[in-house]
C-alpha cells in the first residue's frame, strides 16, 4: 500500500468515515453481515502470498522461537486466528496434538473459501516445509469439523475467557494491539500456560486500516483517546498501547519477557509536534516501535 496521504482535510474525511463504520458495526444486522465476510485476510486470490504472509506466519514464528521441538506434540492456544483456521491447520499438520482458538470475532471457519484455503495449504505443504512431513492423522478434507477432540473454538474476547487449561504454547500474531485491556491479556498467561510453557506474540504497533495510507506513520497517534474510541469501539481497532506499556503489563503479571525483535518507524516522515500529548510524554523509542515480538515465561 502506497503511503502518500497527508493534510487536515484527508484526516478529517477518514476520521468521519471510521466513526461511521463504528456506528454501523453496532447494528446487529450489519455486524452479522460483516462477520460473514473475510476481514483480516489479505491476498486471498494470490495463494503464494497468502500462505507466506498469513497461513504460515504463526507456524514459522513458533518453529523459530518455541524451542528445538517447535510445535511437535504441543498443545497450542492461539488468540485471534482471524477469518480462517489456517494457522491452526498448519500447526496440527506440523505435529501439534491440540489447538484452541480464542477470537472475539470468529470467522466462517467451515465455509467454501476456508475449505479452499485449507486444500491449498495441504497441496503446497512440501514446497514450504520440505523437511517436515505432514501429520498423516490430519485429513484436510474433513478439517476442521472432523477434529472436535483436537480443536476447541472459543468465541469470546481474551479479556472474558476464564479457561484454566495449561497449554505448552500461547500465541498471537497481530492481535495484542487490538485487545481492550493489555493487563488482562498479560495476566491470562498465568492461567493458560503450563508452568514451563511459553507465550509467543508478534504485535503490530503501527497504523492499521486507512491510517496506514498516510505518509506520516504516526498519524493515528494524533487523536486524543476520546476521539479515537469513537472510530471503532465496536470494531476491535488498535488500542495504540506502546512497546514500553506491553513490557510493563508483562512485568506486572509476573512474566519474564524476552524481546525477540523490534522494528521502528522511519523518523524522516514523522511530525512529533502533532502527536497527542499522551504520546509526547512517553519514551521516544517506545512510540517509534512499529513491530515487536515477545517470548514470555511464567516466573517461578
Amino acid at each position: 500500500m502506497k503511503e502518500n496521504k497527508s493534510g487536515t482535510s484527508a484526516i478529517l474525511r477518514d476520521l468521519s468515515t471510521q466513526i461511521g463504520k463504528s456506528i454501523l458495526m453496532a447494528l446487529p444486522p450489519v455486524r452479522r453481515w460483516r462477520l460473514r465476510s473475510p476481514r483480516t485476510s489479505n491476498n486471498l486470490n494470490e495463494p503464494d502470498i497468502y500462505l507466506r504472509d498469513s497461513a504460515f506466519l504463526g507456524l514459522n514464528l513458533l518453529l523459530a522461537h518455541a524451542g528445538a521441538d517447535g510445535v511437535k506434540a504441543k498443545s497450542i492456544c492461539e488468540i485471534g486466528p482471524g477469518d480462517f483456521l489456517s494457522s491452526g491447520l498448519s500447526m496440527l499438520a506440523a505435529g501439534a496434538w491440540q489447538y484452541t482458538a480464542i477470537d472475539r470475532f470468529p470467522g466462517n471457519y467451515y465455509g467454501k473459501e476456508a475449505k479452499r484455503l485449507y486444500e491449498e495449504i495441504a497441496a503446497e505443504w512440501s514446497k514450504y516445509y520440505p523437511t517436515i512431513d505432514w501429520d498423516k492423522s490430519i485429513d484436510v478434507k474433513s478439517f476442521p469439523e472432523g477434529y472436535e477432540s483436537r480443536i476447541k473454538l472459543i468465541a469470546e474476547p481474551i479479556e472474558k475467557v476464564t479457561l484454566t487449561t495449561g497449554f505448552d504454547i500461547v500465541c498471537s500474531f497481530q492481535v495484542a494491539e487490538h485487545v481492550s485491556d493489555i493487563d488482562v491479556f498479560a495476566e491470562a498467561h498465568n492461567r493458560l500456560l503450563k508452568k514451563d510453557g511459553i507465550g509467543v506474540h508478534r504485535v503490530d504497533l503501527g497504523p492499521h486500516d486507512v491510517w496506514s495510507e498516510y505518509r506520516d506513520p504516526t498519524t493515528f497517534l494524533r487523536f486524543p483517546s476520546s476521539v479515537w474510541g469513537l472510530t471503532g469501539s465496536n470494531r476491535g481497532i488498535p488500542n495504540r498501547r506502546r512497546h514500553h506499556e506491553f513490557l510493563q503489563a508483562f512485568d506486572k503479571a509476573n512474566l519474564d519477557v524476552e524481546i525477540l525483535l523490534t522494528e521502528h518507524f522511519d523518523e524522516e516522515f514523522i511530525d512529533y509536534s502533532k502527536l497527542d500529548k499522551q504520546f509526547l510524554s512517553m519514551p521516544k523509542d517506545s512510540v517509534l516501535t512499529k513491530t515487536a515480538i515477545y517470548r514470555l515465561k511464567r516466573r517461578s
